[in-house]
């Protein structure tokens, strides 16, 4: 009876989304079940892995439906029918059952930067009702900047990259390994993004981890674990071409193609002059004391200024007249500043500088601007090309 708990469980263990704290309570029913059958985590972690013949016959049978074939649906670019690498499985809302995946659909539209992805189940009710979440389609984007996405995406494709990302697929779930130790269990892997490896094959697990401390860039993705692509028919072998190390690299080359790409859209934003305005120098030592502050890498170059100076006023308390005063307290002016990075690319930051007003007395609003302007915010920043990026540079 146990092992028989083991084996029908385990396709229901690839939706344990169903139960709070999912991660915490599935490994602790795993080793619990582990101990009465298998006698070890890691066998038991190895099960959960493996479908069984029930689960192999329903994923058999998602494969070769064919409604999803007789659907209309949009073709542009990469659409059409894929099949999963690893048994997934998909919530059904109205009874909380988990019904197997094997083929999707991926309906990607070049206009609006979007793609869904589709199964068999999107269209079926149950008493009037979807079976899976209406909210199935999603909005996916790619971009290091979100007021330049859509330019991004035109000049990513321009260079052959397909990547979306910020996904928010359906709640298909299958099973991977905690860490590099099967002992350790297994969690819930999900749909994260999709990243076009070749023409009809998509890698669509998680992306690599940058490094950290004494782990490489990459260190999440290790060899043994199951991970999740979306093939055409006949491409499920390509997938072999693919191992952990090779995917993080092309993460990493293509992180530097997107740069590159939105780079050559970028201008900078238009140099003023304002009156009274603060020296390269005073500027810039207010820029590395940031710099220094945060412990940037980057190294900044030089920096103009982009607006007047606004006057900043603050309602101060006056103890002796029992009431707070508009007082003039500072004043801030915006500036880019270009940066050169460590691979020897340069890049642009917003930032603010400000200057601190001498007051006499609350509701003091006179100018008296005695100290050096310092720094007070920034933006991210944004990639520019090297040539582009010396527009404004003092001579």
């Amino acid at each position: 009876m146990k092992n028989n708990f083991v084996k029908t469980a385990v396709f229901v263990l690839l939706n344990f989304f169903l139960v709070n704290d999912a991660n915490a309570q599935f490994g602790k029913l795993l080793n619990k079940v582990a101990e009465k059958t298998l006698g070890t985590p890691e066998g038991d972690a190895k099960k959960a892995l493996t479908p069984d013949k029930k689960d192999l016959k329903a994923l058999e049978e998602d494969a070769k439906d064919p409604f999803l074939e007789n659907q209309s649906f949009k073709k542009d670019g990469p659409s059409g029918i894929y099949y999963a690498s690893v048994p997934m499985g998909i919530k059904n809302v109205v009874d909380g059952k988990p019904m197997a995946v094997k083929k999707v659909y991926l309906e990607f539209d070049d206009e609006l930067f979007k793609v869904n992805l589709y199964t068999r189940y999107h269209f079926q009710k149950k008493n009037g009702n979807p079976i899976i979440d209406a909210q199935y389609t999603t909005w996916l984007s790619s971009g290091i900047s979100g007021k330049a996405k859509a330019m991004l995406l035109r000049q990513m494709r321009s260079k052959g990259i397909v990547h979306y990302r910020e996904c928010y697929m359906p709640d298909l779930a299958f099973v991977q390994y905690i860490t590099k130790n099967p002992a350790d269990g297994v969690k819930k892997g999900e749909v994260r993004g999709l990243l076009q490896l070749e023409p009809g094959l998509f890698y669509a697990s998680d992306e690599p981890y940058a490094a950290s401390g004494t782990d490489p860039y990459g260190h999440n993705l290790f060899e043994g674990q199951q991970y999740l692509f979306f093939y055409k028919a006949g491409m499920e072998e390509k997938i072999k071409n693919y191992p952990p190390v090779k995917i993080a690299q092309i993460f990493k080359e293509m992180d530097k193609k997107k740069e590159e790409a939105y780079a050559a859209g970028v201008e900078l934003p238009k140099k003023i002059t304002p009156a009274q305005a603060p020296s390269q120098q005073v500027m810039m030592n207010a820029v590395k004391k940031r710099v220094a502050d945060y412990s940037w890498k980057e190294t900044p170059i030089y920096c103009y200024s982009i607006s007047e100076w606004a006057p900043q006023y603050t309602m101060i308390y006056d103890a002796n007249k029992k009431d707070s005063f508009e007082t003039l307290t500072s004043r801030l002016m915006a500036i880019i500043v270009i940066f050169k990075k460590a691979d020897g690319s340069c890049g642009f930051m917003n930032m603010q500088i400000e200057q601190k007003n001498a007051y006499k007395f609350p509701g003091d609003k006179a100018e008296n601007y005695t100290s050096l302007p310092i720094d007070y915010a920034n933006s991210g920043m944004d990639p520019i090309g090297c040539t582009k990026a010396n527009m404004y540079k003092p001579k």
